[in-house]
């Protein structure tokens, strides 16, 4: 339950090998590359690859080929190796074989059964009828009607030869000696017929000849183009190419074994060595957690020296979805549901859904509802508590105002614990001011905590062994946190040693400083005051469902469908609002008092990210 700890490796390798470096890269899902501009400095006198990338235009070359001849070029296994030359001379045989096919016009449009009567004309050999030297051969489409006039001609100086026929349309190959050429087109003018050119060269059986290699050549040009991409990531000193990055310290040496066979040398150093690079941030938390890791991320991933917040999310969040949304058996079917989904399609989503229902389910079984049913679970309760009905009728007037207390006294404990958490990583970061005089460093945490002590003995006196609103107490604890809010800012120039007065000047800081303090303390108000909602949203709940049994009563016979239909409804709306609603107390309640989301995720090498 934490970010995963990092090593720095680099790899070091000649000219003949780094290469194959990338590519063994590339199939390593756990590295994550640094490029080479972050490595390059006066020390090391590195300097960058050349990453023009040639092969990127031989790929827009041969797609432009495909495309010419109708063929789809798409990259599978690289079966060879082939030099540029190659490539080159390759390009430029197709092109030129590519070309005469559509000199003959073979590449004009052609419908279905064009194609069908010009695959019956292709066994005579295309070729074969062009050098014909004393036969003329032409093909076309006639209307049904004209084909039948064909055999009222007295004398024709042809033959035909019926290829396909449609509903409207019949396919013909003629032929007719040199001598009576023009006589005969003139004929087959006159009866409508819509030429088709026959082909001089068969392009189908030039394509065959060269799709299988067109495929090869393409598929090493689109794997060599994306290795090429991956240059920015290499550093080359002088004869020495490096390639550094980081890669989780559980599976440092899996990645050197990666190697295995190459002359290449792995350094593994931790993080710290090189300052000038950030650690990447990779989340690892147990199976119960791992879907609030989505959460997380959509806020920003924390840095690599921070805290994972996932699982602190994981509880709150189950928490007050929860108390929201308590009712034992649509608690159930969220469980149920997001479980089955999380294990079938593998959405994080599903698996929240299905954590939050457990919680849901908790908090039914204490407020006594199953599915809107209120009194169904009172003998339990009488039972295990020892009360008249239930535990806790959330509908009863006089729970309302202990409800609504409830989530306030929830939200400070949330708060306070928020600012726990803050101080703990402002040490961890050695933001000293930070940590001691902000708002959520221990001076806030001291002044609000003394709040809710001076709230407690003034609604239940008697319950503190002290008084808290004595002066000195109050002086103490309250007076003192506030001045420290003040001078949060010449303080921490005094303890970085620059000194106690205010880069802005006492005037200009004094008047900013009083609206800042003024804010603060109208912050703690209205954020605590917020969490009034997951009161609100529990009564919400009850009064939806309220509605829904209602219903029921009313539609007699059809009780049972309202009933179904109802419950879907309110799970439906209310579980997204009160997810939404839930969300939204993590991030501006919580996260904005400890979380700063400035981690770089973790990445493995890709082109697509180079």
């Amino acid at each position: 339950m934490s970010i995963v700890k990092m090593k720095l490796a680099t790899v070091h390798a000649d000219a003949d090998q780094f290469q194959d470096v990338l590519k063994r890269c590339v199939s390593y899902a756990e590295f994550h590359p640094e490029p080479a501009a972050h490595l390059i400095n006066d020390d090391n006198g590195g300097k960058p690859l050349n990453d023009e990338n040639v092969y990127n235009e031989y790929l827009n070359q041969l797609k432009n080929i495909g495309h010419s001849v109708g063929f789809e070029l798409k990259a599978g296994p690289v079966s060879r190796s082939y030099d540029e030359a190659e490539i080159e001379a390759f390009i430029k045989e197709v092109n030129e074989q590519f070309a005469m096919i559509a000199d003959t016009h073979e590449l004009m449009t052609l419908t279905d059964n064009d194609e069908i009567a010009l695959e019956k004309v292709r066994s005579y050999g295309f070729e074969a009828m062009h050098e014909c030297q004393y036969i003329s051969f032409g093909m076309g489409r006639l209307p049904a009607e004209s084909f039948k006039k064909l055999s009222l001609i007295e004398t024709p100086n042809f033959v035909v030869e019926e290829l396909h026929k449609s509903g409207q349309y019949v396919w013909i190959l003629y032929a007719t000696s040199n001598t009576f050429v023009k006589e005969v087109r003139k004929c087959m003018e006159s009866l409508f017929i819509e030429e088709i050119p026959i082909p001089r060269i068969d392009g189908k059986k030039i394509l065959e000849q060269y799709k299988e290699k067109l495929t090869e050549v393409y598929s090493y040009c689109a794997y060599t183009s994306e290795i090429r991409k991956l240059y920015r990531y290499v550093m080359q000193v002088q004869d020495d190419y490096q390639l550094a990055g980081f890669v989780p310290a559980n599976s440092a040496d899996q990645f050197v074994r990666l190697f295995d066979g190459l002359n290449v040398r792995v350094d593994l150093a931790q993080p710290e060595t090189a300052p000038q690079l950030v650690p990447p941030t990779m989340l690892h938390n147990a199976w119960l957690f791992r879907p609030f890791e989505m959460f997380v991320e959509m806020y920003g991933l924390p840095n690599y020296q921070d805290l994972d917040p996932t699982p602190f999310v994981a509880v709150t969040f189950c928490l007050l979805f929860g108390i929201m949304f308590g009712d034992l058996g649509q608690g159930a079917l969220l469980l149920i549901g997001g479980l089955l989904l999380e294990k079938w399609k593998h959405n994080r989503l599903a698996g929240i859904v299905g954590r939050a229902g457990l919680t849901s389910m908790i908090f039914g079984f204490l407020f006594g509802s199953v599915f809107g049913v209120e009194t169904l679970l009172n003998p339990v309760h009488q039972s295990l508590f020892g009360v008249r009905e239930k535990l806790f009728e959330v509908m009863d007037a006089s729970a309302t105002m202990p409800l609504l207390i409830g989530a306030v006294a929830i939200g400070a404990v949330l708060i306070l614990m928020t600012m726990i958490l803050n101080i703990y990583l402002n040490v961890k970061r050695k933001q000293m001011a930070e940590a001691l005089f902000s708002q959520n460093g221990i001076a806030g945490f001291v002044f609000y905590g003394y709040i809710i002590l001076f709230l407690i003995g003034m609604f239940m006196p008697g319950m503190l062994p002290f008084n808290p609103g004595s002066k000195p107490l109050m002086i103490l604890f309250i007076g003192v946190p506030v001045v420290l809010f003040f001078l949060k800012e010449p303080l921490n120039g005094l303890m970085k040693g620059e000194g106690l007065t205010p880069h802005q000047g006492w005037g200009n800081f004094a008047l900013e400083e009083v609206f800042e303090v003024l804010e603060i303390i109208l912050s703690f108000v209205t954020n605590s005051l917020s969490y009034l909602r997951v009161g609100g949203f529990v009564l919400s709940h009850a009064g939806m469902m309220l509605v829904v049994m209602t219903l029921v009563k009313m539609t007699g016979n059809a009780g049972p469908v309202v009933f179904v239909l109802g419950n879907l409804f309110v799970m439906g709306l209310e579980g997204l609002i009160v997810g939404i609603q839930t969300l939204r107390l993590e991030y501006y309640e919580m996260f904005s008092r400890y979380f700063v989301g400035n981690g770089k995720k973790f990445t493995m090498i890709s082109s697509e990210n180079a």
